[in-house]
């Protein structure tokens, strides 16, 4: 293939990819959290249309995932906002899952798939800047006007989104490697088929190599991230600005003695505060088996071992584990904050301190299928337009003869 062909077709691409951007400009919204898994993941693009508020679907598996203009709308109803740790006017993407018509206006009561708790569903009983008593009560969720919803979800494109909130390093690394090719191309040529007898079935290919090299590199890479228990994803935003979701944080060991107040460690497992009556309810998304990226606020020597407070930078929560449940039963929480209810974690709920990190990359570590698929993809396509190109030259030259 000429270069004039390999720019044709790089045009293509980028216009497939550009054209529902452009079209769907102000109907586009990028998802930023896990509070919609399965269903939707951390950088997914999703296209957003009106639809009558009659129309609009609820229920817990077959709702209909609308926009939320903001948090204040639950709010302004009664919601803790302590409990609400966004901005106003920051969109939420949640499914409705039950509806009903008042004088003439439709209502909605929402939910993220992958959280336990109804949209603004906790609400404070009594309030102090000590102590203060609040209630999670499933029958009491609150519904939000027709008003609030900017629209429904018709469609999403897997991980587009980071072309968006990524794309000057995403441009960065396609200038480096557009600079890399041009210097090297010309003196790496493979021939991808022969037939028997042993003449070339396709076009000597100038890329082919090269491109394939990149990926295996980058799936090599991959594979490193995942399988180094010293290198993990920044899985929200409780400890922005220091660390953003999605960052890339390298950890390591230190003497519990080392570790000093304002370090960013990892905690093995939140069961060091539900064990101590912390609600697992408010923490839905912590399930045991996970991790925590908090920041060290005090520590203490007892009987030669080290305890730890944490608290997440731009957590909601004053320090970690200030919360005890009161009562529980199905659908139901009555839980405290107490400020002399502290909890200080052992040496041994420690894994290491932060000591680096990379930006934006942290999706990278844990989306492995999706880059093999991408790369088997992309390999194919090659495959099949040079095959392509051949039988067009093929054919030239035998109608010229």
């Amino acid at each position: 293939m000429k270069k004039a062909d390999y720019i044709f077709i790089i045009f293509i691409v980028i216009t497939i990819v550009l054209t529902p951007i452009v079209i769907f400009n102000e109907s586009l919204y990028i998802i930023k959290g896990d509070s919609m898994k399965p269903n939707l993941y951390q950088g997914d693009l999703v296209i957003v249309m009106d639809k009558e508020p009659a129309n609009i679907q609820a229920g817990y598996q077959d709702g209909d995932i609308v926009i939320i203009k903001g948090p204040e709308y639950h709010i302004d109803q009664g919601a803790e906002p302590d409990f609400w740790d966004l901005p106003n006017n920051t969109q939420i993407i949640h499914r409705v899952i039950d509806k009903k018509l008042i004088n003439g206006t439709w209502y909605f009561l929402t939910k993220g798939d992958n959280n336990a708790l109804i949209d603004g569903s906790i609400r404070a009983i009594s309030k102090s800047e000590d102590y203060s008593i609040f209630e999670y009560n499933e029958s009491n969720g609150i519904y939000i006007p027709q008003n609030a919803i900017l629209g429904v979800v018709i469609f999403k494109i897997p991980f587009i989104g980071y072309l968006q909130e990524y794309g000057l390093l995403i441009s960065i690394i396609l200038i480096i490697f557009i600079l890399v090719y041009q210097l090297i191309s010309k003196k790496w040529q493979v021939h991808l088929f022969r037939n028997k007898r042993g003449e070339k079935k396709l076009i000597k290919s100038k890329s082919y190599l090269i491109f394939s090299g990149f990926w295996l590199i980058v799936l090599f890479l991959q594979i490193i991230l995942m399988m180094n228990p010293c290198i993990l994803r920044v899985k929200n935003n409780s400890m922005s600005p220091i660390l953003n979701q999605n960052d890339l944080v390298i950890s390591t060991s230190k003497d519990p003695s080392e570790i000093l107040i304002g370090d960013s460690v990892i905690i093995k497992s939140p069961q060091y505060f539900y064990e101590k009556g912390f609600p697992p309810i408010l923490w839905s998304n912590f399930p045991n088996s996970s991790y925590l990226i908090h920041s060290v606020v005090d520590k203490m020597n007892v009987n030669g071992s080290w305890y730890f407070m944490t608290k997440g930078g731009n957590s909601g929560y004053e320090f970690d584990g200030m919360y005890r449940t009161v009562s529980s039963s199905r659908g139901y929480l009555l839980f405290e904050y107490n400020k002399s209810n502290i909890i200080y974690l052992p040496q041994e709920a420690i894994l290491g301190v932060v000591n680096g990190k990379i930006p934006f990359i942290g999706f990278w570590k844990d989306n492995f299928p999706f880059s093999l698929s991408i790369i088997i993809t992309l390999q194919i396509v090659i495959v099949i337009i040079k095959k392509t190109d051949y039988r067009i030259e093929l054919v030239k030259r035998e109608t010229t003869n």
